[in-house]
Order: structure tokens, then C-alpha cells, then sequence
């Protein structure tokens, strides 16, 4: 369990010490534990952990400077983030909570923005930041999917939706609506998701095999290129390739899944699989400058001059300010004098 999440606030203005935790909880963090006394907080402290503790400096039997002094001897809290707070501060209170080991100090009345910038200044201190009220959620719904709480899980990431629109929160209701056979839903849901997020290559893939079982393999093939190209440009190769053939499925003759398959496969140093591939693409298109150029580029890695010269010359001939390929067949040809 995360218990950079868990707060521990201490005040004996029973107001005060609710306003503190309603304003937390306005800011996505609903673990607040609360306290009116400093010896009370102590045995909170003895049995649960807390990721932060924010205390009243003036309250009865003992006081939060008291308090901070006493979690400070004990090895195990010596890093807690812990905040005092007083309707105003002297120089002296300064020395003397800094010299116990304060980690800030926050000047009452309090604002949402005066608690909120305490709560990012621990997440510097502890190294780690607290999950939003929204990565909470995600979190809880993605359980309830694993144990195959589909509606549950529904209802969680609709609730998301209402607090604000997130990609996520969209993707995960298009799969819930696709498992259930709802494939129309499901790519709204995932169109959503790109909208909101256009490098978003799940939900393109998704999206693309809801076109898929709804008999549109036009813009199935669409929404798949889409995110293989995402993920070729992302260098996740092995999911590019898994989609590029499944493209190949639906669209056999389909030029540019041939050359981005063989983009991956010389990536990945087989030179011959790559060739295969490219051969493939020009079958399709015989008259593509850019595939006799990949091929040219091939032909050099495997050590063949005069193939990549043919290659480079016949890309050539198709575009005439071809640069790239100009260059290359500089360069070859230098190497053969």
C-alpha cells in the first residue's frame, strides 16, 4: 500500500481540523486521518504509517513543536514530512522549528492553494508523489477488470468522466463496451480517447478491431495503420509488427505495410527478411522510388555494391531529385573506384 497518500492532520479547532480535510479531499486525497491532540497522534503514529503530518503549533498538554521533536527522536520518522501551523510566525518560532527539524510551515487561515503546494513540496522531500484522485481511480478500475467486475468497472471509469475527461478513462470504457459486444459504443469511446490523446496507439488498435468485427475493413485498416505508425515512431517494433500483419489480413496488396515491415526487419538486422519484405512492397508498386531505395540500402548492408548501385540508379530514374538516393549511390560508387 502507498502510504505517501495517508495524512495525519492534528489541530483541537474541531473547524479547522475539518475544513484541513475536506480541502485535502478536494484535492483527490481521501486517506486523511485526523486528530485533537498531540498525544493522541502519537499512538496513531505507534500503530499505522502515515506519508505526511501537518499539526496546529499551539494546542493544549502539548504542542505541536512538542509533538515535532518527538517524532524526530524516533529513527524511523526522521524523514516524515512534517508541517506546523500558526496564525502567524516570529523569528524565534522559525529557529526553533527548524532547529527540530520542520520540513515547512503554513500560515493560518489556510487557502487550497497554500495546502496544496505543502503537499507537492513533500512529494520533493519523499522522492515520490502522491497518486491523483484520478490515478486512484484508474487503479481501482483496472482491479475491478482484472477480476472481471465489468460493470463495477464501468461505473468507476464513468465516474472519472464526470470529475474530467481523460484518455484513459475513455479507452478503458471502449474495451469494457467491445468485450461486451457493443462495438459501436466502444469506438466512440476509443475516438474519444484519441481526441483527446493523438499518440494514443491502444486505443487506434482497438478501435481498428471494433471496425473489424463491425465488417469495415476499410477503416479498421485505417485505424491500425495509424497505430502501428505510432508505435514504429515510438520504437515499439514488436507491436508495430504484430498489427502490419494483421493489416496484411484484411488487405493483402496493402504496399506500405510491406515496407514498414521491412523498415522493422533491417532494424532488427535481418537483412533477409527484410528484403522479402521490400521485394513484396514493389510487387504491389513497381514504380515506388522509396522502395528500390530501401532495397539499394539492403544490398549495402549485405555487401552487395553493384545490387545497390542498380537499386539506387532505378529509384533514380522514377524521381530525379531523389537526394537521398543520390547519395547514396555517390557513395557507393566511390567505394567501388
Amino acid at each position: 500500500m502507498n502510504t505517501a497518500t495517508f495524512f495525519l492532520v492534528i489541530d483541537d479547532n474541531e473547524v479547522a481540523l475539518r475544513e484541513f480535510k475536506d480541502t485535502l479531499k478536494y484535492l483527490g486525497y481521501d486517506d486523511v486521518y485526523t486528530a485533537a491532540t498531540a498525544s493522541e497522534a502519537w499512538a496513531m503514529l505507534k500503530v499505522r504509517d502515515f506519508g505526511c503530518i501537518f499539526s496546529a503549533w499551539e494546542m493544549p498538554e502539548m504542542s505541536g513543536l512538542a509533538l515535532l521533536k518527538i517524532v524526530r527522536n524516533d529513527d524511523r520518522y526522521v524523514n516524515l514530512p512534517f508541517f506546523l501551523s500558526d496564525s502567524s510566525f516570529t523569528k524565534t518560532k522559525v529557529i526553533e522549528s527548524g532547529m527540530a527539524g520542520v520540513s515547512g510551515l503554513l500560515v493560518r487561515p489556510f487557502t487550497v492553494e497554500s495546502i496544496k503546494n505543502k503537499v507537492l513540496a513533500m512529494a520533493e522531500m519523499t522522492g515520490e508523489r502522491p497518486p491523483s484522485k484520478e490515478e486512484v481511480s484508474l487503479e481501482e478500475g483496472m482491479e475491478l477488470l482484472e477480476n472481471g467486475e465489468q460493470e463495477n468497472a464501468l461505473e468507476v471509469f464513468q465516474e472519472m468522466l464526470r470529475e474530467g475527461e481523460t484518455a484513459e478513462a475513455y479507452y478503458n470504457i471502449g474495451y469494457i463496451k467491445t468485450a461486451q459486444g457493443l462495438y459501436q459504443e466502444g469506438i466512440e469511446a476509443f475516438t474519444k480517447a484519441t481526441q483527446l490523446d493523438r499518440f494514443f496507439a491502444k486505443a487506434y488498435e482497438a478501435m481498428g478491431r471494433a471496425y473489424k468485427e463491425l465488417g469495415e475493413p476499410g477503416k479498421a485498416e485505417e485505424c491500425l495503420q495509424q497505430a502501428a505508425k505510432i508505435y514504429m515512431s515510438s520504437e515499439k517494433d514488436e507491436n508495430a509488427e504484430q498489427i502490419l500483419h494483421e493489416i496484411l489480413e484484411l488487405q493483402p496488396d496493402t504496399v506500405n505495410v510491406y515496407n514498414n515491415l521491412g523498415v522493422i526487419y533491417r532494424k532488427r538486422g535481418d537483412l533477409a527478411g527484410a528484403l522479402m519484405h521490400y521485394e513484396k512492397a514493389l510487387k504491389v508498386h513497381p514504380d515506388a522510388p522509396h522502395i528500390y531505395y530501401n532495397i539499394g540500402r539492403v544490398h549495402v548492408d549485405m555487401n552487395n555494391p553493384k545490387k545497390a548501385v542498380s537499386h539506387f540508379r532505378h529509384a533514380l530514374r522514377l524521381a530525379p531529385e531523389f537526394n537521398e538516393a543520390k547519395e547514396a549511390l555517390d557513395s557507393v560508387e566511390l567505394s567501388l573506384l
